[in-house]
């Protein structure tokens, strides 16, 4: 199943210029773009996001997170 960023950020309770942030970056690249720029995210991508939301919570940065991802 592949979630929009609207949907994926719902879900996750973060908000989509979060997901554009990470994609940014490099530490959660969407499962693919279409032709109109719309991201979409598979099964494999909602798990390593929990992981991200996992140690934000606990406080990690960003650089570490993804060193640690």
């Amino acid at each position: 199943m592949a979630y929009g960023i609207r949907e994926l950020s719902q879900l996750a309770g973060i908000s989509a210029r979060t997901l554009r942030y990470y994609d940014e970056i490099g530490l959660l690249k969407p499962e693919h773009v279409n032709e109109a720029g719309y991201r979409f995210y598979g099964e494999k991508e909602l798990v390593l996001l929990q992981q991200i939301l996992f140690y934000r919570e606990r406080g990690f940065p960003l650089k570490r997170i993804q060193s640690i991802v």
